[in-house]
């Protein structure tokens, strides 16, 4: 169970990262940070995964949507 935390923490941190590279790119490009569209898209998605993978798709969305929040501050 550690080595699998362990996993879980390294890939929202690379998440964190390609996301901080992305709101860099669209800043210099003027581009909006925010996309409600994607974001909707990546909940409806992640809530796929879910429920293929019979966990709690409420869960799961609720986790995802800390995760855009937080990758945006």
């Amino acid at each position: 169970v550690d080595f699998v935390d362990c996993k879980l923490v390294s890939l929202v941190a690379k998440r964190f990262k390609v996301t901080k590279e992305i709101i860099s790119l669209k800043k210099k490009d003027g581009l909006a940070v925010k996309d409600v569209k994607r974001e909707d898209i990546i909940l409806k998605e992640t809530g796929k995964l879910a429920k293929k993978a019979k966990l709690n798709t409420e869960f799961i969305t609720d986790i995802f949507k800390r995760i855009l929040k937080e990758s945006k501050k």
